[in-house]
């Protein structure tokens, strides 16, 4: 016999809400969704990207290999005092070894969540050396899904902003439209990022730029505490460890080309310390070239600061890259992001995702435990964040049907 369920009362209604809202309320960078966006299905493209977009508009990265390799750089340093150390931190941004492993773990990461067959890479690098020594890090992963082809990196001569600023080759992603002038459009990420979800999502923010848009961005909230004040464009200022350009679009700007436009500019005042300040000056005067995106697109420490926009579908849609952004995947910025990239790094593209799912979130329940002296630590919703695309893939496993008899 079925029993009638006991009827809910308006207090006892009104209660459960109050509660769910403090819950929500108490989540220091996802308090402002609304009640639409908790409907996952109104915030994951529909329909995904099918097929192999990157056939059409490549993926992008580029690697430059260091001038002398600074030794094996091992995952969680025993010290965070050591890791805060100048020179430890040159010699990690330095190190190959840091650079391959990085590598290697976003290629795995790709491959375990994505849903495409084949996968067209453009690598562009210093030398064809570089692009060998890229060969041989994809040996262990199936080739038949990877298309890498390599192109050199483009930079203009005797430009002494790019000479004088950060590393030389992290100018290269500013001049995609020069160095690829056979592609339509293209994304490119950063080696330090991995997926938490399939890459080809990223494709379709192509499809959802304007007509005058050339580039998808996420924030960046570090331009609002730096010291002095910097220019910057968008809410808070913009990242570019992934961006998402229609290069057909940008070969448009003076100069045939992001980066010439940006040095074509004008005087950047203060000094950029990267191509990334000298981006964010140059859209802040063009605006009409940005569709900006959620930090679910480009996940960094920074997106958990008080003063970061709120990302409602971080937790709707799950988190989909995240970026170890000034290698916090091998330093203590923060705890969670060594998590994740520990877990990661470690994977096999055999995994059970029930069983990686249940590793990670019981790695990143145990961070909830130490003192909440990381960027990421009050965040409640984080961790339902970081799984929430792992938790899918678990389900298609759990209910994929057996083969017929």
């Amino acid at each position: 016999m079925f029993h009638r369920a006991p009827r809910v009362t308006p207090f006892f209604a009104g209660i459960v809400f109050m509660c769910f809202f403090m819950f929500l309320s108490k989540n220091q960078n996802f308090d402002k969704y609304s009640m639409k966006t908790i409907n996952r299905y109104d915030v994951i493209p529909q329909p995904l990207i099918e097929g192999s977009p990157s056939l059409v508009s490549p993926m992008v990265i580029v690697v430059c290999d260091a001038l002398e390799d600074k030794g094996d750089i091992r995952l969680l340093s025993i010290s965070k005092n050591e890791t805060d150390d100048p020179d430890f931190v040159t010699r990690i941004q330095e190190s190959w070894s840091r650079q391959a492993q990085q590598l290697t773990t976003m290629l795995k990461t790709l491959l375990y969540f994505t849903k495409s067959p084949l996968w067209r890479i453009i690598v562009m690098t210093d030398t064809l050396d570089t692009f060998n020594k890229v060969l041989n890090l994809t040996a262990s992963l199936p080739r038949r899904r990877l298309l890498l082809q390599h192109r050199p990196i483009w930079l203009p001569r005797n430009q002494p902003v790019i000479k004088r600023h950060w590393r030389p080759c992290a100018w290269a992603k500013q001049f995609m439209a020069e160095a690829l002038p056979d592609q339509d459009s293209a994304v490119y990420v950063d080696t330090d990022v991995v997926f938490l979800g399939p890459a080809e999502e990223l494709w379709w923010l192509l499809h959802s730029m304007g007509p005058r848009q050339a580039l998808a961005l996420a924030p960046e909230p570090q331009y609002l505490l730096d010291t002095p004040k910097r220019p910057f464009a968008g809410r808070v200022g913009l990242n570019t460890g992934v961006m998402v350009a229609n290069l057909t679009r940008l070969r448009q700007l003076p100069g045939g080309g992001l980066g010439s436009a940006i040095l074509d500019f004008g005087v950047i005042t203060p000094p950029p310390r990267h191509d990334q300040d000298a981006l964010n000056h140059y859209l802040l005067h063009k605006p009409h070239l940005l569709l900006e995106v959620t930090s679910r697109w480009n996940f960094s420490p920074t997106s958990c600061f008080r003063e970061a926009p709120p990302c409602a579908d971080c937790l709707s849609a799950g988190i989909l890259v995240l970026h170890g952004a000034g290698t916090s995947f091998f330093r203590f910025i923060d705890r969670k992001f060594l998590v994740m990239y520990t877990d990661l790094s470690r994977l096999r593209l055999a995994d059970d995702p029930r069983l990686l799912l249940m590793k990670v979130e019981g790695h990143l329940s145990l961070a909830d435990y130490w003192a909440h002296i990381f960027p990421c630590s009050n965040h409640s919703g984080l961790n339902h964040a970081l799984t929430l695309r792992l938790a899918d893939a678990a389900m298609a496993t759990t209910l994929k049907l057996p083969p017929a008899a």
